[in-house]
This record gives C-alpha cells, sequence and structure tokens, in this order.
C-alpha cells in the first residue's frame, strides 16, 4: 500500500519481515509505526523502544508482561523484530484511532455505546488485575480502537509500564508522577498503586465521555489539589444512574471504590438503558448546523434533466439521458456567456461520465442482444476535448458483453482499470489493465472478488473495493493496483462502505459512507490506515471534494459543508431536488435540479472567506 517512500528511523536495517508505512505515536519509551508485513498484507503497529530507557534485560521484562496477557480487549504483542539500531514490538494495529479522538470529535455517541466502551476497558483490566498487573496509566490515548459493523470495540494499550517501573527501579518510581495527572488516583501521587487506582481512572474516563470534560482540570499541581481535595460535581444532564457508580469510582480512598474490574461493570451492566435503540445506530441525532450563506451567481434554465456534469477550467460537460453538451465559459468560474461547442448523441443511456485534461470518457449501457438472459453491452467512448464538430454520433472504442462492468480510466486517460462479470450471480471477475487507446492487457488477467468500486489514487496506482456480505462475515476489502496490471493486498475493515470518494488534493483520504446508514461518513486516510466515523446529519447522495474539506448533498436539497477532517462548517438548502453536482473551483459548486418538467443550472458561490471559517472554527 506504500504509494511513496517515507521516513523511516535512520539506524533500521533491512531485510525486514515489515515495511514502514508512517509514524503514528510517539509515547515514553519511544515511537510507534503503522507497517504492513511484506508477505501477508496485514498491518501491525511496531513500537520501537529506544536503548536508553529499555536495555535488553529490561526490554525482556517488559514483553513478558505483554505476552502474559491475553485478552480480545488487549493489544497483543505478536512478535519482536531487530534492526540495526534496536528492536521493535510488534503489536495489534488499530485503525480506528484511540478514544482521545472519539471524545474529541464532533458526533455524540449514545449512551448504550459509551458504556459499552467503558466495559470492554473493564474486562481487560479485570484479566490484567487477576495476573497483579496494575496498568497506572489508563487514559483515553491508551485506549485504542477497532472500527466494526457495531461501532467500536477497545484494546487497551501500553500495560504493565508503572509495575514495570517499580521492578526495574526507575528513579521516577516512588517520587508520584508517573502516569497523566488528570487520571492519576490520589494516591498514585505519592508512588502508591492498586487496582482501585485502574479503576479511578475509568471513572474518570467514564465521566469524560458522558460530558466531554474532565472532572478536575488545570495545570498538574492544581489537578493534585483536586484529586485530594475537590468535591466532585455533575453536570444537571449527566444520566442519573451513572451518577451514583462515577462518584464510587472516583473516591478519594482506595478501599471506598469499586474492589474489582467485575463489580465496576455489574454496576454498569445493570444502568445500560434497556432497548428498544437501533442496533448499528451509534450517534445522537447532531444539533442543526449554522447557516452558511450563499450567493446564486448565475441560473440557467434546462429543458433536459442532467444527471452528470464535469468541470475542466471553462470548459462544461452536461451528461443527460442520450446526449452530452459540452459548453465553453468566457470565465473559468462558469459564469456570464457561453456557446456549445458541441453536442454528442449516444445509442444507449449513459451510466458515467468523466473529464480528463486530454479526453472526455463516456460509458453507455444496455441490454444485450445475446440470447443468454442477464448480460449488458457497455460501451466506452473517448472523445477528445478539443473536437470542433457541432454534432457527433460516436463509435465506441471498446464495447464489453458481460453481466456486471467495472472499471476506472487513469487520470491522464492512458491506461483503464477494469473488472468483467461473465455470468450472472456469480461472485468474481475478471481483472486487467488495459493500455489507451489501444486497449492491449498490460500483465496478467486476475480473478477476484467482484468489485464495488475501482478508484484511481494518481496516474500510478488505483484501489479495487469489493463488498465480502456472508452470515459470519461484513468486510469492505481494499486491494491496490497499478498501472502495471499488478493486483496487491492491502486491507480490509469490518464493516460495509460505499460511494467512497477519493480525495484527489491529498490523495491519502477516502470519504465513504455506511452502505446501510448513510447518515454516518467515514474519513479513511490510507498512509498510514486511519478511519474515523462521522455523524453527518443528512442522507448525501452527492460527494464533492475541495481542497479545505467536503461538500455533501441529499437528493431533496439539503447542502452540508465539512472540514477536511470531518468537522462541520455550516449548511444551505437550494430547496430544489438536485440531480448533479460538482465544484467549480475552490470556492463554489455547479448544481443541476429539475421539477416537473423543467429544470435550472445554478452557480453557487459558497463565499470566499470560508478557509477563514474553518481555520476559525478549528482554533476554538
Amino acid at each position: 500500500m506504500v504509494l511513496s517512500k517515507t521516513p523511516r528511523p535512520l539506524t533500521i536495517a533491512y531485510p525486514s519481515h515489515y515495511r514502514l508505512l508512517g509514524q503514528i505515536g510517539q509515547g515514553q519509551f519511544g515511537r510507534v509505526y503503522c507497517a504492513i508485513h511484506r508477505h501477508t498484507g496485514r498491518l501491525y503497529a511496531l513500537k520501537d523502544l529506544e536503548h536508553q530507557v529499555f536495555p535488553t534485560n529490561k526490554f525482556l521484562r517488559e514483553l513478558t508482561y505483554l505476552v502474559t496477557l491475553r485478552h480480545p480487549h488487549i493489544v497483543t504483542c505478536h512478535a519482536v523484530e531487530y534492526y540495526a539500531g534496536g528492536r521493535y514490538l510488534v503489536m495489534d494495529y488499530c485503525e480506528g484511532g484511540t478514544l482521545r479522538d472519539l471524545i474529541a470529535g464532533e458526533g455524540t455517541l449514545i449512551l448504550p455505546k459509551k458504556i459499552q466502551l467503558i466495559q470492554e476497558i473493564l474486562a481487560a483490566l479485570g484479566q490484567a488485575h487477576q495476573a497483579n498487573i496494575i496498568h497506572c496509566d489508563i487514559k483515553p490515548d491508551n485506549i485504542l480502537l477497532l472500527s466494526s459493523a457495531q461501532g467500536w470495540h477497545v484494546k487497551v494499550s501500553d500495560f504493565g509500564i508503572a509495575r514495570l517501573a517499580e521492578i526495574t527501579g526507575n528513579r521516577n518510581y516512588g517520587k508520584g508522577y508517573t502516569g497523566s495527572p488528570a487520571y492519576m488516583a490520589p494516591e498514585r501521587f505519592y508512588g502508591k498503586f492498586s487496582p482501585a487506582s485502574d479503576l479511578y481512572a475509568v471513572g474518570v474516563m467514564l465521566y469524560e465521555l458522558v460530558c466531554g470534560d474532565r472532572p478536575f482540570s488545570g495545570l498538574p499541581g492544581e489537578l493534585q489539589s483536586a484529586h485530594f481535595n475537590r468535591r466532585l460535581t455533575f453536570p444537571d444532564d449527566f444520566p442519573p444512574s451513572l451518577k451514583p457508580i462515577v462518584s464510587r469510582a472516583l473516591e478519594k480512598l482506595p478501599q471506598k471504590r469499586f474492589q474489582s474490574a467485575e463489580a465496576m461493570a455489574s454496576a454498569l451492566q445493570q444502568a445500560t438503558p434497556p432497548p428498544p435503540y437501533p442496533k448499528a445506530f451509534f450517534f445522537l441525532p447532531p444539533p442543526r448546523q449554522r447557516h452558511h450563506p450563499v450567493q446564486i451567481l448565475q441560473k440557467d434554465g434546462l429543458a433536459f434533466a442532467v444527471n452528470h456534469i464535469e468541470v475542466m477550467n471553462q470548459w462544461l460537460y452536461l451528461g443527460m439521458d442520450k446526449q452530452v453538451a459540452c459548453r465553453c465559459y468566457e470565465q473559468p468560474n462558469l459564469v456570464g456567456k457561453y456557446q456549445t461547442h458541441w453536442e454528442s448523441y449516444l445509442s444507449a443511456p449513459l451510466l458515467a461520465l468523466q473529464a480528463h485534461p486530454q479526453r472526455i470518457a463516456m460509458l453507455t449501457k444496455e441490454p444485450s442482444r445475446h440470447q443468454n438472459s442477464g448480460l449488458f453491452r457497455y460501451s466506452l467512448y473517448l472523445l477528445d476535448e478539443t473536437q470542433t464538430t457541432r454534432t457527433i454520433i460516436p463509435k465506441a472504442v471498446a464495447t464489453w458483453i458481460t453481466s456486471q462492468f467495472c472499471y476506472a480510466l487513469d487520470p491522464l486517460g492512458k491506461w483503464l482499470a477494469i473488472v468483467t462479470q461473465e455470468k450472472e450471480l456469480e461472485r468474481e471477475g475478471q481483472f486487467r489493465v488495459l493500455k489507451v487507446p489501444e486497449f492491449k492487457t498490460v500483465g496478467h488477467t486476475h480473478s477476484m472478488l467482484f468489485p464495488a468500486q475501482l478508484i484511481t489514487l494518481e496516474h500510478r496506482h488505483g484501489l479495487s473495493i469489493s463488498l465480502a456480505k456472508t452470515a459470519h462475515r461484513q468486510a469492505t476489502i481494499f486491494r491496490l493496483f497499478n498501472r502495471h496490471g499488478h493486483l496487491i493486498r492491502a486491507f480490509a475493515l469490518p464493516l460495509l462502505l460505499g460511494k467512497l470518494t477519493m480525495n484527489t488534493y491529498s490523495h491519502n483520504h477516502l470519504f465513504g459512507l455506511d452502505l446501510y446508514h448513510k447518515n454516518q461518513g467515514f474519513l479513511i486516510r490510507l498512509q498510514p490506515l486511519k478511519v474515523s466515523r462521522l455523524a453527518l446529519g443528512i442522507d448525501p447522495q452527492f460527494i464533492v471534494v475541495y481542497p479545505w474539506g467536503y461538500l455533501l448533498a441529499e437528493t431533496q436539497g439539503r447542502i452540508v459543508l465539512l472540514d477536511d477532517e470531518g468537522f462541520h462548517v455550516g449548511q444551505f438548502d437550494v430547496q430544489e431536488t438536485i440531480t448533479a453536482i460538482a465544484a467549480v473551483g475552490r470556492y463554489a459548486c455547479l448544481v443541476a435540479t429539475w421539477r416537473g418538467d423543467r429544470g435550472n443550472l445554478q452557480v453557487i458561490d459558497l463565499g470566499d472567506n470560508l478557509d477563514a471559517i474553518i481555520e476559525e472554527q478549528k482554533n476554538l
């Protein structure tokens, strides 16, 4: 999955079993990297422990603690990888980020999901405490998240630090500050710890997960005083069923707290709101976002419904049922006068339209006249954008008769990746890369699970995205391919995604929707892999990428703006049925609408202060 060279530690030596995809964190004892196994394609986290802090004997002691703990909600240590400058611990990779990311995100989890996450943490701590291991640094940053169709599952990381510090004689041990003051029980400040110390930290996290803020704040000295002396208070909207649980977990004296993780988990189980609530629903309905002021720069009438829009500088391509029209505007913002440069008439309905710097690609689909039912004729047309003929009846440059067809055209228009399926209801298809305009196969043809989408990342690589839906598994499978026809294993996510859109500005992010709950979005960073789930507030049918973020639009006319991290910027409504939409420059969009027997083509100015609004929100 590596698309470009990534900085690596200067001391690394090869050969290695793993290829580093990027640094994902840095802790007290070293750096953590995302890496892919060269033979299996599986992703791992590689924790680089520095010699100065962890010489070999101490390193082996920590490793002993890590391999002792085997639990679904504890990060597993799979191996040790040595290199010239040191060694890595090879750990589970959790693509959902940390609980800190979830708390800082915009969507508000429903209460049962918050309790579920805390119960999973308690289940992990229960096993650790039985093994006589006290974590001593429980905090959201050390709780990793795995994405799933049911939301998230946790993996507790960085076990054994305080216990290991005691054994190895770390000079900080006994002085107290061997953890995170915001989550430290009072006794931890003078070097004491017990299972009740970890449960105190869990109580702080539960309070923070429910409220969005910790019960105590301030500088380290102020935090210490608060943990010792300040009375716990709750906001008015704090769930009453959780108040006694949090109060007991945050008792100043350890003997007054829950005496085991199991006891606290049992209390939480009784406090969990009973169903019904949607099983796969994770976020509370988001509050209505602030209205974003826009200005309609131009509105032109349409005689036919437009289903496809492509913009290339001052050139505009409008795709209708069996027709494509090319307009040339005097200004690149598509405002003012224009001329219809050419019109193309097709023999079958238009399925897809793409504009590239050198040529325009059009794909049509119609039932095949072949005797076997269930087959369709897919025809590809390529037109030179400098076409001067006013009326065109083009000839297909390639035709495929197949039950299903999926394709992606290189942004430079030099190669085409396709997957065909010869028989109806087959699960597999034939993948190959064709050189354009010769349409000769490059490399080998591969059998693969028929993809839901093919996406080009840039002019050398693309992604195949397949959905695996069985009684025992639901997953979106990503496979990397290149222009030479090589198909490479990448990664899989245990959830079903649709409408994945490549961010053509970063070439490292995808935006997609939950296949069954489209009001929930996903922002996927490819390198290193990270998945963020977003509460959208609308059910978008259109996703448009901008340098500053994303525009999402419902057919019914509501439009939401998100920044490049998925946070809401604002929303507005065109109050008409949207049939197609496209970006115009950095701060405008072109919207085709239709009502009854007529429509409009609107150029909408989003405001050149959009970047300033986004920056202001990020600084709040």
